[in-house]
């Protein structure tokens, strides 16, 4: 790989590596780190699976059961942070978002797309995160009111390249995605 000397080519390296998380199973940027907040203020950090991106305006789309905690995080303080490390492109991608629950009738389209399989896991009784008895003690129940949509609009991009120099720098969307350097 290259090494990054401007602004623009490592902003186009993470816009890259995004986009290559929804067309490859096995990219980084397909499974990012979602953190919250719960209800005591303790950080609260999951892996998500990337859904849907669109570049133009920056913002990632990721798939739960509407009964999960980071649901109601999310509708109690929509403030989140996104982050993957993608040892191949030797690069670290923090984001600040905004993260909203998409209105139910345009979850109900996204829901048809959906795949058999996959829909199981949007309605399990009980709910997720719930004490069980025994690994066994719940079971599949698909249903598309179950079935969230998570849009993070992207705030912030923080980049750091793990070149043969080392780059970071800082992305806003309210300075129009300009970018500074930032010490590595």
């Amino acid at each position: 790989m290259s090494e990054i000397t401007t602004l623009s080519e490592l902003f186009g390296l993470v816009r890259a590596r995004i986009i290559t998380g929804l067309e490859h199973r096995e990219a980084a940027a397909r499974l990012p780190v979602l953190a919250t907040r719960d209800a005591q203020g303790w950080p609260s950090v999951r892996t998500m699976v990337l859904r849907g991106f669109d570049a133009g305006d920056w913002t990632l789309d990721m798939h739960s059961d509407a009964d999960a905690a980071k649901v109601l995080q999310l509708t109690d303080g929509p403030r989140a942070a996104l982050q993957f490390w993608d040892a191949e492109a030797a690069l670290q991608v923090r984001m600040r978002a905004h993260v909203i629950r998409l209105p139910h009738e345009e979850e109900k389209a996204l829901w048809e797309r959906v795949p058999e399989a996959a829909r199981a896991q949007y309605g399990t009784v009980p709910p997720p995160g719930t004490p069980i008895a025994s690994a066994e003690a719940w079971r599949p129940n698909p249903r598309p009111a179950r079935f969230a949509v998570l849009r993070a609009r992207v705030l912030r991009v923080e980049a750091l390249h793990l070149g043969e120099i080392h780059r970071r720098a800082r992305y806003e969307r309210e300075e129009g995605w300009q970018g500074s350097w930032l010490v590595p």
